[in-house]
């Protein structure tokens, strides 16, 4: 069942208990405020000694718990498309870790990803410094490895997959094990995570902007409504829940609207492709890669080893720190929990090991499409009847990617085949 917490009208009156307990004698779990965003719409107002007040942070909280409930007791919010989320399903993954009268689990999101992605769902749970590359920070609603463009939200099979598949090169493992219904709950939990993570970011900027304490020490986002209101007084507190659900509606709405975003994959025009064709083919992709209009030698590098730009950052850093940070800038996000800035590395390619699946369909959406939140573009298909036009056709994605799946065979990807044999060793000496 979907509820809806209404806004408390009376000053003082908590809007959802939050002493729940998670175990015996245990403090309830409770979600972490986005404090590296808070700094980060603080800076944005251009006034280095803008900082929000607590009034305006606690009001944001407990908006968030109206909509949202706690780690503990998850709430969907009644607006237009919150049908993408099922309650029953959260409460599967939601809450310690447990078991139902009928054996059931429970707790399934801090059984298996809380340690990681942290309760939160930012990417800082307890293990989350020891990883290169960090766990993911949901609470942006960018993910890497997904069918859809740049811009667009994963697809629910998206997801999904990530999860079954776990992701190669990285600490996410494969929960292949776990039932049908346990990795749905935890796919449903992901997504709920990303929805209030990014619905708290978007009330954060908006009470940046738009409340001003010192002028006014009442202004709130949804003002309180005293005994005996007048009408207006009531009106304008309604259009400011409105405009609340609206906002959280419009997170759900990209959500739902993913599904139709996953782009076609268009299969080679020519067919499946064998020996000399495939050759031919792989020494085309390979003119590719290190042309111009490709340029994937760039990041890659003239081997392939990703060793060519190695001073980028993902967008999760960038965000914050810029695409040239300083140590000031650096050190004070971290304090405030921004995990220690890395460089992201290009993919070796070389090793076989493509962290989006290996797949030919998944090495075509990520030419086709980009990875989200890296430096990584999206390829500039040539428009169709304009051959004189720059960018690339099918054919050439289909050569690149047959070019790329031939770079771990190729001699130069084995040290070992080099070495001289054992009778060559000795004829040397």
């Amino acid at each position: 069942m979907v509820r809806w917490f209404p806004f408390s009208l009376v000053p003082g009156v908590a809007l959802v208990g939050l002493s729940l307990l998670a175990g015996c004698g245990s403090p309830a779990a409770s979600f972490v405020r986005y404090e590296t965003w808070v700094r980060k719409v603080e800076k944005d107002t251009g006034d280095d000694k803008f900082r929000m007040k607590g009034a305006q942070l606690a009001e944001v909280d407990d908006l968030l718990a109206a909509s949202f409930g706690t780690p503990d007791e998850p709430v969907i919010p009644a607006v237009e498309g919150a049908e993408l989320l099922s309650l029953t399903k959260l409460k599967l993954a939601a809450g310690p870790v447990s078991s139902a009268a009928d054996g059931s689990p429970r707790g399934l999101y801090r059984e298996h990803c809380a340690h990681c992605h942290g309760i939160t769902g930012d990417g800082n749970g307890p293990t989350a410094a020891f990883l290169n590359p960090y766990p993911r920070d949901y609470r942006p609603g960018k993910f890497k490895f997904k069918s859809t463009p740049i811009g667009s939200k994963p697809t629910h099979a998206d997801l999904k997959k990530i999860v079954l598949d776990g992701i190669p090169g990285t600490a996410m493992p494969s929960f292949k094990l776990l039932t049908d219904v346990e990795v749905e709950a935890l796919v449903q939990y992901v997504k709920y995570l990303s929805i209030r993570g990014e619905v708290e970011r978007n009330l954060l900027k908006t009470s940046s902007t738009e409340i001003d304490l010192e002028a006014d020490p009442s202004a709130r986002l949804v003002s309180i409504v005293p005994e005996g209101a007048t009408a207006e007084q009531k009106k304008t507190q309604q259009d400011q829940l409105d405009a609340i659900r609206d906002e959280i509606a419009g997170v759900f709405k990209k959500w739902t609207d993913s599904e139709a975003a996953a782009v076609e994959i268009k299969p080679d025009p020519r067919g499946k492709l064998q020996g000399e064709a495939l050759a031919a083919s792989q020494r085309r992709g390979r003119e590719l890669f290190y042309g111009t209009v490709a340029n994937c030698v760039k990041c890659h590098g003239d081997s392939a080893l990703g060793d060519g730009t190695l001073t980028d950052y993902d967008d999760w850093a960038v965000e914050f720190i810029t695409k040239t940070p300083d140590r000031q800038i650096i050190r004070e996000y971290v304090a405030v929990g921004l995990p220690q800035p890395r460089n992201i590395r290009p993919r070796n390619l070389r090793q076989g090991v493509y962290r989006g699946g290996m797949r030919p369909i998944d090495l075509y959406w990520r030419l086709k499409n980009g990875i989200e939140g890296t430096p990584m573009p999206a390829v500039t298909m040539k428009p169709e009847g304009d051959p004189s036009a720059k960018g690339l056709t099918t054919e050439d994605i289909w050569d690149i990617l047959n070019y790329v799946q031939s770079l771990p065979f190729e001699s130069i990807s084995n040290p070992f085949s080099t070495l001289p044999t054992a009778p060559e060793r000795e004829r040397s000496s």
